[in-house]
């Protein structure tokens, strides 16, 4: 395999459950030695599912090495301000002021290497009045409108996008604000501070509604799948589930009426331009559902495609990960007896992989630290005071 794009990088992960942790993965995924700080006890995030082979844990934390550290102790903060020595970017998501109290934070950690890029991943950020709030998705999502305006058509119940998306914006948001913090460092030598919150986070992610909202002060409301610009684009049902269709040109209705073979409906005067379809678009929907539902969507899908409108099936998970596509671009890994999806990019010189599964506690204390120069007794010494966690001892070869 070629070099990773970022295998001269060491990143020290002191991250839990879901926005930090998918920020360093991102990092790990790209070649970087991530090293994976957790309690002695373990992440609370490793408690597995009893009756299910799911193991939240694993999702976010392949491809790094594992210590455990209990930062609460004196020595254990010592030995992550010496580890900081070596490092190349430190990612934390605890509340604000947590690190500070442990002599953990960007100051005492930038004393110790002022090179370091320092990422902090929080609910609110680092200033402002709800700085000491905790931070959840749910919440994010809430708060920054998405909720109000995601779900059917004249619906009144708020509804949360069905993946985490306030964590997993944050955590890329926090990825790419240290590649561009390590892009300086090269050219300057300076380490700084990166910052991203869930709630910044999800409101950068609503892009179309802020801007309609600030240019014209109109307030976004449910749509359904549908697009607030083009019509038909949305969801439509078929004989046996649903087919995502969009249309946006009045070339791609033409094809789209042809598709269907149904003369009158490009001549319908209610129809006939992009203006009276979105005027229209109720009656829309119910004359092309009508048509559809005389068909599966795999025979629509085929008539659409040919004649080049852009459609394809509403999918299950299960479906869409099995999907020909998906499995071509190689998105999902095998390793260790576990599959996951890579990190979604593909470069051509230094390819993305998934190296390793999740470490399990402790599996790398003893090496990290002596990588990090810590004599051999100095390792026994933390282990005995409870600063860190050795895991199990090693096998014999």
């Amino acid at each position: 395999m070629s070099r990773s794009a970022l295998s001269d990088v060491r990143v020290i992960d002191c991250t839990h459950v879901i926005a930090g942790a998918y920020c360093s993965m991102l990092l790990a995924d790209l070649g970087a030695d991530v090293i994976k700080v957790e309690p002695i006890t373990g992440e609370n995030n490793r408690i597995n599912n009893p009756t299910s082979n799911f193991r939240p844990f694993e999702l976010a934390n392949r491809n790094k090495r594992g210590i455990a550290v209990d930062i609460q102790r004196p020595e254990g903060a010592g030995v992550l301000r010496r580890l900081a020595r070596t490092a190349d970017v430190f990612v934390e998501n605890f509340r604000p002021g947590v690190f500070d109290r442990l002599g953990l934070g960007y100051e005492d950690l930038r004393a110790e290497n002022p090179s370091l890029i320092y990422c902090s991943i929080s609910g609110f950020g680092h200033s402002g009045p709800y700085r000491e709030r905790g931070g959840f998705d749910l919440v994010a999502q809430a708060m920054s409108g998405i909720m109000s305006f995601t779900g059917e058509i004249g619906g009144t119940r708020p509804v949360a996008a069905g993946v985490p998306m306030s964590d997993i914006a944050a955590g890329c948001f926090g990825a790419l604000g240290i590649l561009a913090a390590l892009n300086h460092r090269r050219a300057t030598g300076e380490g700084q501070k990166v910052e991203s919150s869930l709630l910044e986070s999800a409101l950068g992610f609503a892009v179309w509604e802020t801007g309609l909202y600030l240019a014209t002060g109109e307030v976004a409301v449910p749509r359904g799948s549908r697009h607030r610009l083009a019509a038909p684009y949305e969801a439509l049902k078929t004989a046996d589930g649903y087919i995502a269709v969009g249309v946006t040109s009045q070339r791609l209705w033409k094809r789209f009426c042809q598709a269907l073979t149904v003369p009158d409906l490009e001549t319908d005067p209610r129809f006939a331009t992009p203006t009276e379809r979105i005027a229209n678009r109720d009656q829309l929907q119910e004359r092309i559902e009508a048509i559809l539902a005389r068909g599966p969507t795999a025979h629509w899908e085929e008539l659409l495609l040919a004649q080049g409108v852009p459609c394809g099936p509403v999918n299950t998970i299960a479906q869409a990960v099995n999907d020909p596509q998906i499995v071509a671009r190689g998105l999902l890994a095998e390793v260790e007896g576990r599959r996951f999806t890579r990190a979604p990019v593909m470069l051509s010189e230094t390819p993305v992989a998934v190296r390793t599964g999740a470490a399990s506690v402790g599996q790398h204390t003893r090496e990290v630290l002596a990588d990090a120069g810590f004599a051999d007794q100095e390792i026994k010494d933390l282990a005995a005071c409870g600063a860190v966690g050795l895991g199990s001892p090693p096998q014999a070869s």
